[in-house]
């Protein structure tokens, strides 16, 4: 079965819940993953708590800052 994120999820509840796994995150810290439904890899909060969604882009793996709220859908 599929996982999706919840940022492009096509259901009610997501798989992924990219808000949650951030809030969880320790700073220096990332959580990975794979969403079948995007490109979306990884969360990431740096030292200083900064949030970075990790995606997958023509082979590789780029970081892309995002706060909390950008997360919440």
């Amino acid at each position: 079965m599929a996982d999706y994120c919840s940022e492009c999820t096509p259901f009610d509840y997501p798989d992924i819940d990219l808000a949650r796994i951030a809030l969880d995150l320790s700073p220096g810290r990332s959580e990975s993953f794979i969403c079948e439904g995007c490109n979306n890899r990884a969360v990431y909060k740096d030292e200083e708590g900064r949030l970075y969604l990790a995606k997958q882009e023509q082979g590789q793996v780029k970081l892309h800052p995002t706060t909390i709220e950008q997360l919440i859908k």
